[in-house]
């Protein structure tokens, strides 16, 4: 019997070749990728295979993108890919995040809703600005942002919460791609997003409303992780992570 033929994307023979050199040392963690022109001349691609491909390499976490200045070679880079899925690098922990994210911080909300405190609300507060401040470098935003679920956590008392909150931004590290630039056009884009999810959560902590907490988290931590599942399967055409996709619809009430 003859073994079907697998058809490689070119984008991922692309992102596998750069991937491969970032590994070993010929582009610097933290240091710019090439522009996209130099890609293209220097692989024989055309631009949009060089623009999946750098997707698809954020995607599995080699590469950040910095608004308004471009790829960067990921630092720290992700760990090196499961033996047992060679053809998946990194893949199987990011679908695990966003699902681990869905499932766990809502609950965590509910709890702070009884809770937080008002100088917490106060935190809260302070902290949906620094996100919605466009005129800070995106690294600050994520700060902002990193410390608003913190003191969610935080807020309930639990010191294991706190600690499974940062492991998740810890992961987050490993997947650059994750954050709202791939999903949001502008910095303006990103305020409003930061500024409309994060203002729901903290009217129902300050209302005392565990079920609109849970649902305004579980809201926000769909919305951060979905779009770049289904981006994924839509350059993949595959059943990679299809199951946890299909858990988080079912949970968010779409499946």
């Amino acid at each position: 019997m003859l073994t079907p033929i697998v058809q490689t994307p070119r984008y991922r023979l692309v992102a596998e070749e750069i991937a491969a050199r970032i590994r070993a040392g010929d582009f610097a963690s933290g240091t710019k990728m090439p522009a996209d022109k130099d890609l293209v001349a220097q692989l024989g691609v055309s631009r949009t295979t060089v623009r999946e491909a750098m997707i698809a390499l954020e995607l599995m976490g080699y590469v950040v993108t910095r608004y308004g200045a471009g790829a960067f070679v990921a630092d720290p880079l992700p760990m090196a890919q499961d033996e047992t899925h060679p053809e998946r690098p990194g893949l199987p922990g990011f679908f695990e995040l966003v699902e681990a994210r869905f499932v766990i911080e809502p609950e965590i909300a509910a709890i702070a809703a009884s809770t937080v405190t008002p100088g917490q609300i106060a935190q809260l507060t302070r902290c949906i600005e620094g996100m919605c401040d466009t005129r800070l470098p995106f690294d600050r935003i994520e700060a902002h942002d990193r410390e608003f679920h913190l003191v969610i956590a935080r807020s309930t008392g639990n010191s294991l919460f706190v600690t499974m909150v940062e492991d998740f931004w810890h992961a987050r590290q490993r997947y650059p791609e994750w954050t709202r630039l791939n999903n949001r056009q502008n910095a303006e884009d990103i305020a409003r997003f930061s500024r409309d999810e994060h203002v729901a959560i903290v009217d129902a902590l300050v209302a005392r409303d565990a079920g609109a907490a849970r649902a305004a988290m579980a809201h926000h931590c769909r919305n951060s992780g979905q779009p770049l599942l289904e981006r994924w399967h839509r350059f993949e055409g595959e059943t990679v992570g299809e199951e946890v996709l299909h858990r988080l619809k079912a949970r968010a009430g779409q499946g």
